[in-house]
């Protein structure tokens, strides 16, 4: 939960684009839990930035 809020700052936005990726990796990986490298693939497409 911690790597959540601190990768979208809590933007709302940005989490509902999380985990929809989190739950197309899981589904495409056939996993039934989330690991911390489930949530960090992600991450690194999600264009997150100041504007």
């Amino acid at each position: 939960m911690a790597t959540i809020i601190a990768t979208t700052a809590g933007n709302f936005r940005l989490i509902g684009r999380l985990m929809a990726q989190v739950r197309r990796i899981k589904e495409l990986n056939q996993l039934n839990t989330v690991a911390r490298e489930v949530l960090d693939a992600p991450q690194d497409y999600l264009v997150i930035g100041t504007a």
